[in-house]
């Protein structure tokens, strides 16, 4: 009787999480957005800063604004990434802020306000992501959202193994 049930729940959820999107969504703005607080037992604020901001200046080597103070640090930073219309494959370049705050023993991280746009004359001309995403069928919008969440994702991954280390994790060889 159990399994009667259990089957067509799991087919249910299997089939809710093959429709959900998979770039996270802030509950109140419906813009995109990630964003954790991580744990880091023995640390002190001023290491996590320390290492917070080389990750920063490491992982995006660009000529990007960067503020600093004493709550956080706030960048931001972009990704070129290519996605497929049809057979088509069209490059993109996304905008983002990174927002990295600190207190003693962990700290919080914000990767917003994403948008597809260029740097004009070292200004920024820009779309929401949100609005770049929904000119295109709904059909189109994993192939859009799935190489932004995984370079995202790629880099928090970074950031958490950088700050608990104090550096790049390395690659594993590739036989």
């Amino acid at each position: 009787m159990k399994r009667k049930v259990i089957i067509p729940l799991f087919l249910l959820l299997s089939f809710y999480m093959s429709q959900a999107q998979l770039i996270m969504i802030d509950g109140e703005t419906g813009e995109f957005k990630y964003e954790e607080v991580v744990q880091t037992a023995g640390m002190s604020k001023g290491e996590i800063q320390e290492r917070a901001k080389r990750w920063l200046s490491e992982y995006y080597v660009s000529e990007d604004s960067v503020h600093v103070d004493s709550a956080g640090i706030n960048r931001l930073c972009s990704n070129k990434i290519k996605w497929i219309l049809i057979k088509k494959g069209i490059d993109i370049e996304v905008f983002f802020d990174v927002d990295i705050k600190f207190k003693d023993g962990k700290y919080k991280y914000a990767f917003s306000d994403f948008r597809e746009g260029k740097m004009v004359r070292g200004e920024l001309q820009s779309m929401s992501l949100k609005t770049y995403i929904e000119r295109f069928p709904q059909a189109y919008h994993i192939g859009i959202e799935e190489p932004i969440d995984s370079e995202i994702t790629k880099a928090i991954n970074s950031l958490k193994y950088f700050v608990t280390h104090g550096a790049m994790e390395k690659p594993e060889e590739d036989w």
